[in-house]
C-alpha cells in the first residue's frame, strides 16, 4: 500500500565523521545495459559460477535520482520518528480518528502468525555467533554486547520463520512446493497462498539489540515463486501480517521484561544492490573506507544517514524505524540517531567482504503537542512538492550549514 508522507523538515547543521560532502553522480563504471540494478561482481560471473558472497564495490555508486530519493524519504522518517504518534499517523495518511502509526500488532502474535500461515523453523546453527562467525567481535565489545549465542552460555536467541509448511507432504511423502499450498484465515473468506518469504534474525533483550540476518519479504518471495521473477503479486493476495516491523516486535516481547531497551538495530552482511551503492556515495562523500568497527558513522541529521535510512538505501533501515514509530506508546519516544557503516574483522580484501549497518537508537526529543504540530502540517501544506532550497550547502566537517526548509511529498 503507498502511504504518503508530508513532511516540512528543517535543519541547521550537519555532520558527519570525516569528509567533504559532494553532491553524488552516476557511477563512473559501465555496466550491461540490459541487467537493471546488479552489482558488478554478478555481471562478470562466469557461467554456473557461484554468486559472489559480496556485492560491494567501492567505486559503485548510486546514481543522483536514487540518492535523492533516498536521502528525502530518510528525511521523512526521521521527521515520522520524532514527531508525535497523531502527527505520525496523519503524514502515513492513517484513516482513524485520530489518526495514529500505531500498528494493530501489538502482541506476542503467536496465534496471528500461525493463523496467517507462518511458520517457525531452525536458523542456522551460526546465526547468532556474531563474535566467531560473523567476525564482529570488537564491534560488540565496544558496543557492550555479548557476542555468542544462548546455545553457548550467550545473550543472542536467533529465529527464522517462513511463509509455508515444510511439514506438508502429499500422499506419496513428498514435500509440497510452497507455490501449491494453500490456506485459511479465520473471518477471511477467500483462499491464500503461500509465499515461501522468510525472515531469519537475532535478539538481544538484555543488550538492546536485534540483528537482521536473512530476509526476503512476502512480496519479493511471491513475486519470484508465483510470477517466475517478473510479475509483480497482488498485494491483496498477499498476508495481511507480513511486515518485518510487525513480526520483529512479536519475537521482541517475548520473555521480554523492559520492552523499553531497545539501544541497536543490525544489518548484518548487506548484499542488497542498491543498499550497497547508497554506501558506496555515503564512503565517497566522508572521504572514507568500508573498515572495521568503529567504521564510519552518519549523523541522521545528514543526507548521507537519511540516505541510509530510506528503505531504497537499505531495505530494513525503514523496518527499523516502522519498528520504532509504530509502538511509540510501548517504546517511548525513539529516534534513529547515527547510522554506522563497517565490516567484518578479517584480513580478506574488500571483494570479498560484505558491509554490515548499524542503527543507533536513542531516547528522542518530546515532540510538540499534537494541535500545534498539526496547525504547522496544515500551514506547509498537504499536497507540497518537494521542494529543496537551491542553497543547500552540504559541508559536514561539523560546521553549521545554511538553514534550509524542505517539504516532501513521499510514497513508501
Amino acid at each position: 500500500m503507498k502511504l504518503a508522507l508530508v513532511l516540512a523538515i528543517a535543519a541547521a547543521t550537519h555532520s558527519v565523521t570525516a569528509g567533504t560532502i559532494k553532491t553524488p553522480s552516476p557511477s563512473t563504471r559501465v555496466f550491461n545495459s540490459n541487467v537493471s540494478g546488479t552489482s558488478p561482481a554478478l555481471i562478470n560471473r562466469k557461467p554456473n559460477e557461484e554468486r559472489p558472497a559480496v556485492a560491494f564495490w567501492d567505486d559503485d555508486h548510486a546514481t543522483e535520482v536514487d540518492w535523492k530519493k533516498s536521502a528525502a524519504k530518510g528525511g521523512a522518517l526521521i521527521c515520522a520518528l520524532e514527531g508525535s504518534d497523531q502527527v505520525a499517523g496523519r503524514q502515513i495518511r492513517d484513516t482513524r480518528e485520530p489518526p495514529s502509526a500505531a500498528s494493530r500488532y501489538n502482541s506476542d502474535l503467536k496465534t496471528e502468525l500461525h493463523d496467517w500461515y507462518w511458520r517457525e523453523t531452525s536458523p542456522s546453527t551460526f546465526s547468532c555467533s556474531f563474535s566467531e562467525h560473523w567476525h564482529l567481535a570488537h564491534a560488540m565489545r565496544s558496543l557492550g554486547l555479548d557476542g555468542k549465542p544462548a546455545s553457548e552460555g550467550g545473550d543472542n536467541q536467533c529465529y527464522r520463520i517462513e511463509h509455508w509448511n515444510p511439514e506438508n507432504r502429499d500422499d506419496k511423502g513428498n514435500q509440497i512446493p510452497a507455490i501449491n499450498q494453500w490456506y485459511s484465515v479465520p473471518g477471511h473468506d477467500k483462499q491464500y497462498r503461500a509465499t515461501k518469504a522468510h525472515f531469519e534474525f537475532g535478539i538481544n533483550t538484555k543488550g538492546g539489540a536485534i540483528y537482521g540476518l536473512f530476509l526476503e519479504s512476502a512480496l519479493a518471495s511471491a513475486k519470484s515463486i508465483w510470477g517466475g521473477g517478473t510479475k509483480e503479486p497482488n498485494r491483496d493476495d498477499l498476508p495481511q501480517l507480513r511486515a518485518f516491523s510487525d513480526i520483529m516486535w512479536a519475537f521482541w516481547v517475548r520473555n521480554n521484561p523492559n520492552v523499553r531497551n531497545i539501544r541497536y538495530f543490525f544489518m548484518i552482511g548487506i548484499s542488497n544492490d542498491l543498499t550497497n551503492q547508497i554506501i558506496a556515495s555515503c564512503l565517497r562523500d566522508a572521504g572514507a573506507e568500508l573498515s572495521e568497527w568503529p567504521g564510519t558513522s552518519f549523523s541522521t541529521t545528514t543526507d548521507q544517514g537519511h540516505a541510509l535510512l530510506d528503505r531504497r538505501g537499505s531495505p530494513n533501515g525503514a523496518t527499523f524505524a516502522y519498528f520504532l514509530m509504530q509502538h511509540k506508546a510501548q517504546l517511548g519516544q525513539k529516534t534513529i540517531t547515527k547510522i554506522t557503516v563497517f565490516r567484518p574483522e578479517t584480513d580478506d580484501d574488500l571483494s570479498f567482504v560484505d558491509a554490515s549497518l548499524c542503527f543507533h537508537v536513542a531516547d528522542g526529543p518530546q515532540p510538540p503537542p499534537d494541535d500545534a504540530a498539526m496547525a504547522a502540517t496544515d500551514e506547509a501544506g498537504a499536497r507540497s512538492v518537494q521542494r529543496t532550497s537551491l542553497r543547500d550547502s552540504r559541508d559536514v566537517k561539523g560546521i553549521s550549514v545554511i538553514s534550509m526548509i524542505r517539504i516532501h511529498e513521499i510514497y513508501i
